[in-house]
């Protein structure tokens, strides 16, 4: 999921907008950007099929710190206090880690049985519904809900900018969903799909954040 992660930001900035808004998209996106981090480092790892651009053949082999519920809100809930002491905004202490732990949530629909629970054990327990084994209908799906929470929740001044911006950015993750392209573009270097998915949602929050 991508997209989809931005519409919490909108509910719960909707509900505290004393936090920057900015924060509430860094808060949602915290496990696909410590993830590549991770990765790069040699701390986690990923296998990427050459000859699938699906996000369903994606093999998440080890990923306990970034994608687990337990030490990824860990994580959070440490880098939340840094920026509520930065900020002197006290709500991000608590409010930061709930928009990491979303970010679990939401992936349990679409990801296979491999997001780990707690993250301390190789034997983890691990949860996903699987939707992307289904590409049309998650496409449609997260569209669906980003749309949504976008017009309910999101800031009035910047409904618009956002629905162009999730919509652009939603289909240019298409391929991913539909397999629009027999080879992974993605697959050539060790760090190029990490990279990409760095660039998209540091992107995605600096431009939805100007």
């Amino acid at each position: 999921m991508f997209i989809g992660h931005f519409a919490i930001a909108y509910l719960v900035y909707y509900l505290y907008p004393n936090i920057p808004f900015w924060v509430a998209l860094l808060g949602v996106s915290f496990p696909d950007l410590l993830w590549p981090i991770f990765v790069i480092l040699g701390i986690e790892q990923v296998k990427i099929k050459s000859n699938s651009p699906l996000q369903k053949d994606l093999k998440f082999t080890h990923y306990p710190y970034s994608h687990s519920l337990v030490i990824s809100t860990i994580i959070a809930f440490v880098f939340g206090g840094v920026l509520s002491f930065l900020l002197n905004n006290w709500a991000i202490l608590i409010l930061f880690p709930i928009l990491s732990a979303s970010h679990w949530v939401l992936d349990i629909i679409v990801h296979r049985k491999d997001l780990p629970v707690l993250g301390f054990s190789k034997k983890d327990f691990k949860v996903g519904l699987g939707l992307w084994n289904h590409g049309r209908a998650a496409f449609i799906l997260e569209y669906v809900f980003y749309v949504t929470f976008t017009i309910l929740f999101a800031p009035s001044s910047l409904i618009f900018l956002l629905f162009i911006l999730g919509t652009i950015f939603h289909i240019l993750n298409a391929n991913s969903f539909l397999g629009l392209t027999k080879k992974n573009l993605f697959a050539k270097g060790k760090y190029t799909y990490p990279i990409i998915t760095l660039l998209g949602f540091g992107l995605f929050i600096i431009i939805a954040s100007l």
